[in-house]
């Protein structure tokens, strides 16, 4: 092993990183949580697309998003 400090990611914020940050941060994340999180989940997503042939390899997916209604209580 060396003793090289770990790379660290850099992106420059505009006003949407900083909205996404600010609403993913209302779950309790940190930013190094929050951006780890959002990219896991954009990364997976982007697997899963390639894998099972919705998309060819490199292509974004166009992608839509439901979800299921929760009992009132």
């Amino acid at each position: 092993m060396t003793d090289r400090a770990p790379k660290v990611l850099s992106v420059r914020r505009d006003w949407r990183v900083t909205r996404a940050l600010d609403i993913i941060r209302q779950t309790g994340m940190t930013d190094s949580d929050a951006t780890k999180w959002a990219l896991t989940l954009a990364a997976n997503i982007l697997e899963l697309a390639w894998k099972n042939g919705h998309e060819t390899a490199g292509a974004i997916p166009d992608m839509r998003v439901s979800y299921k209604v929760k009992d009132r209580v």
